[in-house]
């Protein structure tokens, strides 16, 4: 009987595990591939938006900061709602909002702000948000921190 009920448990928990890295798997092509119409439902479905993945062997990131760093906008908003959690830095110490708003992702950039992104984290460099803008030229979302700065 204990062998019996030791089987099934260690079925039931492959089933879950493999099921796991399935929905991470998809969920990483969507976002990948900028398809928020394909991410829905693996998130629905109970994919972790706060598994950590690597586009770059060995340089851990995220899937807010993969998606914030496209601009894909839809993205940033599916994740945030099913939990992504808005300041969830990388190897770096690098967050979305510092992702979006040096590559000058300025709604990105807005939407991070409005669902409480931190502006003033700053990355091992010791840069936040506001001087990534500026470093990278993009005006727009330069004064739009400057002014959430004040």
């Amino acid at each position: 009987m204990k062998k019996s009920i030791l089987l099934v448990a260690t079925l039931l928990c492959f089933t879950l595990v493999t099921k796991g890295q399935s929905q991470n798997k998809e969920l990483f092509a969507a976002i990948m591939k900028n398809n928020a119409a394909a991410a829905e439902p693996l998130l629905v479905a109970g994919a972790n938006p706060n598994t950590t993945i690597e586009i770059v062997p060995g340089v851990p990131t995220t899937y807010l900061i993969t998606a914030a760093g496209s601009g894909n906008l839809d993205m940033v908003k599916l994740l945030l709602k099913h939990k992504a959690q808005v300041n969830q830095a990388d190897a770096f110490k690098a967050t979305a909002l510092m992702t979006a708003a040096s590559k000058g992702h300025k709604a990105v950039v807005e939407f991070l702000l409005a669902s409480g992104a931190d502006a003033k984290v700053k990355d091992d460099d010791g840069k936040d948000a506001l001087a990534l803008a500026k470093e990278a030229g993009k005006p727009d979302v330069t004064a739009l921190l400057e002014q959430k700065m004040k």
